[in-house]
């Protein structure tokens, strides 16, 4: 069985256990059940079901392998359910993932893993948050990645950023603007520096592209919410605005196909992401399929695991599903503007 991590290797995903009143898990199968095996696949990708066919007919259009286009649309099947055997009110699953940064609730599982690291890499250092924008064009989406990310590199390289600026990670977010029919991609940085002025970073912005000097800087007040915030977009590729045309989704999974979504520069090494240390032993106690299959028909004790499970699962919109999780946890700008 193959489980989450950040990279796509081997290893445990865990939905952190949260306190409940279960004392007794739901035991052995139910006889004659039929027409659930897609109950957890349904369960992961509540409310982007819509946005989940809009990239798989993508992948299909652009001749992705079919290796991972059965990838995605098995993403999180053979989902089973798991018990602690020292807690035994906590629950975790395990499941076959995808690990595509086209699909949500597996980006949000490794932007949580990111936003970590980057806390941890942080510490109590004073840090800014700094934001890099490109002067609008009609430029193809590739051709716009790949001047901010090379403009970016001469702003590194260039005297008045090396002897100020220790190190830092950045994430691209890339927008579309319905209004004027462009993409508008832009960085966000969080940093180790001296002083940064504001005037002179976009003084060496407009000479690192030639043509664009909108910049923010910030002092970081929260560095768990800044992190959050930077490592969101390692999770969330696409605008929404993307999804309604099929020629523009097509263009953004191509433009950013390779691309690092995470940019670490300067002293900047994150640290490794940690292996799962759990003294626990987890017993398995049913197939995901079951349990839901259960909450359907009004089981006892079945409803109280799954509410359980609610709370931690990452991609949720649609509230009136019965299995919706509610939203995803929003990560609002540290530093709006």
């Amino acid at each position: 069985m193959r489980t989450e991590t950040c990279h796509g290797g081997p290893g445990p995903t865990v939905l952190v256990p949260l306190e409940t009143t279960v004392q007794t898990p739901v035991e052995a199968p139910l006889a004659g059940m039929q027409n659930h095996d897609d109950l957890g696949l349904a369960f992961r990708h509540t409310g982007w079901a819509r946005e989940r066919q809009l990239v798989d007919d993508a992948l299909v259009a652009l001749g992705a392998p079919d290796h991972r286009i059965a990838a995605f649309r098995g993403c999180g099947r053979d989902a089973w359910v798991f018990r602690s055997e020292q807690h035994p009110d906590q629950y975790r699953i395990r499941a076959d993932y995808c690990h595509s940064r086209w699909c949500i609730p597996c980006a949000v599982h490794r932007s949580t893993v990111t936003a970590a690291r980057i806390r941890d890499w942080l510490g109590d250092l004073p840090a800014r948050f700094i934001t890099l924008t490109l002067a609008a064009d009609n430029e193809p989406l590739a051709h716009r990645l790949d001047r901010i990310y090379s403009s970016f590199r001469r702003l590194r390289r260039c005297e008045w950023w090396r002897s100020r600026v220790q190190g830092g990670v950045a994430s691209v977010e890339v927008k579309w603007s319905v209004k004027s029919a462009h993409w508008h991609p832009h960085l966000h940085i969080l940093c180790h520096s001296a002083y940064l002025d504001k005037k002179d970073l976009s003084r060496e912005w407009h000479i690192a592209t030639g043509d664009s000097y909108i910049v923010d800087i910030s002092l970081v007040e929260d560095a768990s919410l800044a992190a959050s915030y930077v490592a969101k977009y390692t999770a969330k590729p696409a605008p929404a605005a993307t999804y309604r045309d099929a020629d523009r989704l097509q263009e953004m999974m191509l433009a950013m196909h390779g691309r690092r979504l995470l940019l670490t520069f300067g002293d900047c090494k994150l640290p490794d992401e940690p292996a799962e240390a759990d003294p626990d032993t987890w017993v398995r106690v049913q197939s995901l399929d079951e349990i839901l299959w259960k909450v359907q028909r009004g089981v006892p004790v079945a409803p109280e695991i799954l509410a359980l499970l609610r709370l931690e699962t990452p991609c949720s919109l649609d509230k009136t599903n019965p299995h919706c999780l509610g939203p995803p946890r929003p990560h609002p700008c540290p530093y709006p503007n």
